[in-house]
């Protein structure tokens, strides 16, 4: 039995030796926390990557960064399929100039490149002359793991964009290299312009078709600029498309984005993984240093807005916007208004330069369509770019403007307010909310103010108050206020959860009896100043009232504090209801519905 279980050990370490060498792990009895040791690796299995359309209404600084990128992905080698210069000359003094600063980046390439033109490498008998005495033969092959490459010309005699083609002796030298490599496990060809996609291919491309029916085959090439798989000729067929070409870079969907193509060759064929420039970055991504100076930029709020008035003749709005530049940087803002049902933007602005540490103002100016709904809006998306140390940065910011939102006064209370939950002595609750959910549910609410508090007062009207005793506001029937009271281009901007954190906030929850105590969360640890509240049971539902200390306000704004930014929240949760229902009286400040300055009340 001891011999039997030392051949039986020695079986299973001689197994997992054939199966993953290199790997050394102590085998165990019972379960194991991997799902195999069969750690696939075969020797004939291997990488390379494929570059596209550099030229072509090239985009400066794009191929440069995919040789960047390529250093950090270490494939054994990097192919192209044309379009390396921008070339349509005969001016060789020009061409070579434009060769040799294509030569500075891929001379950076820390593995082999193989050379393969377009219509704008070849474009005439000057540019082919060039060619040939820089690179030698237009058109070759190799043989690496028995797979064939075929490395092809679609620019033979310099047909021109649109119009490719394979001349007598390319065929000639591709059906001598397909006979003699009969054997090969896979072929793949590359190739500029998609011959098979041209509407009358000349020359005898159709023919090199014949040739590759019969065998495994997959073929690339460049030139559109828009990426797409064919299933043709018992093969796949791609479309590439660009490392920098022109570009309308609308997404992948549409075939249209900066990328390296990433080929991994298996028994069963190659497998292609597209890899955007954009999701490719060294580890020098985002440094402490990066981090800290982006979150400054973003938290000075480089761009501001006014509170909207409406224009003398009553025919618009006008919004004032402010765009700030707290750095030593240029920033380059472009200004985009999405469409919109309910306003037209006036003389939009487009992209502009602000200089460091300045500041620029303009007046957006909006037009409504027609009659404007309570909640239509405006969207603005803007872009702020601008170089750090190297690099492209751009930070997106998107507000939704309601120039219809208006303000409110905030009322003067003359000692009439007494905060017990009897709302008798509010002189108006001219606010409301309805809950869309939940049809039962319905609020009416104002606020007003001394020369000590700000009130707050809310009836409820709810047909099935549900609450308990010691459960978190949170989990049952409750209402939120939310004030804000940050200087006024900071207060009226969108929330976001550092915005949410500075505003004091609570949740009231009912007493579970006549005579109880409400249930009431409030972030006391920022504000640890003492709220009167009350709340009280009704026929119809319950009420909510309290007094807010102006400490908050004046150690935001000073004494003599102009405005607060207010939001109110209501739950209803009724037992026979699988959902509790929220209600808010204006979008929530830290979610994407965010309106600029909705709900700011003026002293």
């Amino acid at each position: 039995m001891k011999y039997l279980l030392l051949f039986s050990a020695f079986c299973w370490s001689a197994l997992l030796h054939a199966q993953t060498e290199g790997l050394r792990i102590e085998p165990l009895d019972g379960p194991t926390p991997w799902t195999s040791l069969e750690i696939e690796a075969p020797e004939d299995q291997f990488q390379f990557a494929i570059v596209t359309d550099r030229t072509g209404g090239a985009r400066p600084g794009v191929f440069s960064e995919a040789v960047d990128k390529l250093n950090l992905l270490r494939p054994p080698f990097v192919m192209s399929v044309g379009d390396l210069i921008n070339g349509y000359t005969r001016y060789l003094p020009e061409l070579n100039r434009q060769w040799d600063q294509f030569d500075g980046m891929v001379d950076r390439l820390e593995m082999p490149f193989f050379y393969l033109p377009g219509n704008h490498d070849i474009t005439n008998d000057v540019m082919d002359g060039l060619w040939r005495e820089r690179y030698g033969p237009s058109y070759y092959h190799f043989v690496y793991k028995d797979v064939l490459f075929l490395c092809m010309n679609s620019e033979d005699g310099a047909p021109g964009a649109g119009k490719g083609r394979i001349l007598d002796e390319q065929f000639e030298y591709f059906e001598r290299v397909l006979s003699d490599n009969a054997e090969a496990r896979w072929t793949l060809v590359f190739i500029h312009q998609p011959l098979w996609d041209q509407e009358a291919p000349t020359g005898r491309w159709a023919e090199i078709e014949t040739l590759l029916q019969e065998r495994e085959h997959t073929v690339y090439a460049g030139h559109v600029h828009r990426y797409q798989k064919f299933q043709r000729n018992n093969g796949r067929y791609f479309t590439l498309a660009t490392t920098g070409g022109g570009s309308r870079l609308r997404g992948p969907q549409l075939g249209e984005f900066d990328h390296v193509s990433w080929v991994t060759m298996t028994d069963d064929g190659p497998i292609m993984a597209n890899i955007a420039l954009d999701g490719i970055h060294d580890d020098s991504l985002r440094t402490t240093e990066d981090a800290a100076f982006v979150s400054d930029l973003i938290a000075s709020q480089p761009v501001q807005f006014g509170i909207p008035e409406a224009t003398a003749d009553g025919t618009g709005y006008t919004v004032p916007m402010q765009l700030h530049n707290p750095t030593d940087l240029l920033l380059h803002v472009e200004v985009d208004p999405a469409f919109s049902w309910g306003y037209s933007v006036v003389q939009p602005i487009d992209t502009v330069t602000v200089h460091p540490n300045t500041v620029e103002d303009y007046t957006l100016r909006l037009l409504p369509k027609g009659d404007v709904t309570a909640g239509a809006t405006q969207r603005l998306d803007v872009d702020l770019r601008f170089q750090y140390v190297g690099r492209d940065v751009s930070i997106p910011f998107t507000y939704l403007l309601n120039p219809a939102e208006g303000t409110r006064q905030i009322g003067k209370d003359v000692g009439r307010t007494s905060v017990d939950g009897d709302l008798g002595d509010w002189e108006a609750l001219d606010q409301t909310i309805r809950s869309q959910d939940a049809g039962d549910l319905s609020i009416r609410w104002g606020i007003v103010a001394d020369d000590e508090f700000v009130y707050f007062g809310a009836e409820v009207t709810d047909d099935h108050v549900s609450v308990e005793a010691g459960r978190a506001p949170g989990k049952q029937d409750f209402v939120g206020l939310v004030v804000n009271a940050d200087p006024l281009a900071g207060s009226l901007l969108d929330g976001g959860e550092a915005r949410y954190e500075r505003s004091f906030y609570l949740l009231v929850s009912p007493p579970a009896s006549p005579g109880g105590e409400p249930v009431v969360k409030i972030n006391s640890e920022r504000y640890p100043f003492d709220v009167p509240l009350a709340s009280k049971i009704t026929a119809e539902g319950y009420t909510i009232e309290l007094a807010l200390p102006l400490e908050y306000v004046r150690d935001r704004q000073g004494t003599d504090w102009r405005h607060l930014r207010v939001n109110v929240i209501a739950q209803d949760d009724d037992p026979e209801d699988a959902e509790r229902y929220k209600a808010f009286w204006r979008p929530e400040w830290r979610g994407p519905g965010n309106v600029v300055g909705s709900g700011l009340f003026l002293r």
